[in-house]
């Protein structure tokens, strides 16, 4: 499959001890059912159903040519949410793409601001400081496997949340109805400091 269903690398990270007490009052904060994940990968914060897991796409082989020339694994930094009934055997921290249906949030290939110019959302609105495109489909353009979202942050930078329509491990391919899991997250979304070189 392509790059239809991606997602990786987190990291949660509590510093001194009064950081800890802020994560503790943000989690107390929460409805119930959601827990918090941070991405240092990413350099962002956000909320999700605590009936999923947090893990990352397996790192894929490149070309030897793709390789040389200094590319990387598509979605080695997403982040990845999957149920565990449909993780199955698969170890969380190298979930295959495509084989099982998750919810991905990276950074858009490059950088977000070519995608927001050349694809149409069909809606796109503001919320907590940022703007939220939501496109037909994915991958683009306008695929219908994946729903796909696209959030500009106050600083420029963007962020990608997509996830499968339909689960593909059911005879039937049942919806996922992914799309309201990712409109509950998209609320929650914070930029956090840099750290290792995440932007």
């Amino acid at each position: 499959m392509s790059r239809g269903v991606p997602v990786g690398a987190l990291i949660l990270v509590l510093g001194a001890s009064s950081c800890g007490t802020a994560d503790r009052a943000r989690q107390a904060a929460l409805p119930d059912g959601m827990a918090t994940h941070e991405a240092e990968t990413l350099s962002v914060r956000f909320a999700y159903p605590d009936s999923f897991l947090v893990g990352r796409f397996a790192v894929e082989e490149l070309p030897p040519e793709a390789a040389a020339a200094g590319m990387e694994s598509p979605f080695k930094d997403a982040v990845v949410l999957v149920r565990a009934a449909d993780l199955g055997r698969h170890p969380l921290e190298a979930i295959p793409i495509g084989e099982v249906p998750v919810i991905w949030i990276d950074r858009p290939v490059g950088g977000g601001d070519v995608a927001a110019r050349v694809l149409r959302s069909d809606t796109t609105y503001r919320i907590n400081g940022m703007t939220v495109s939501r496109y037909p489909g994915y991958p683009g353009p306008y695929g219908d496997q994946a729903h796909y979202y696209l959030v500009e942050f106050s600083d420029g930078s963007f962020l990608e949340l997509g996830a499968h329509r339909y689960d593909m491990t059911s005879p039937r391919a049942d919806t996922t109805h992914y799309d309201r899991v990712i409109e509950a997250i998209l609320p929650t979304l914070s930029r956090t400091e840099p750290r290792n070189g995440g932007n």
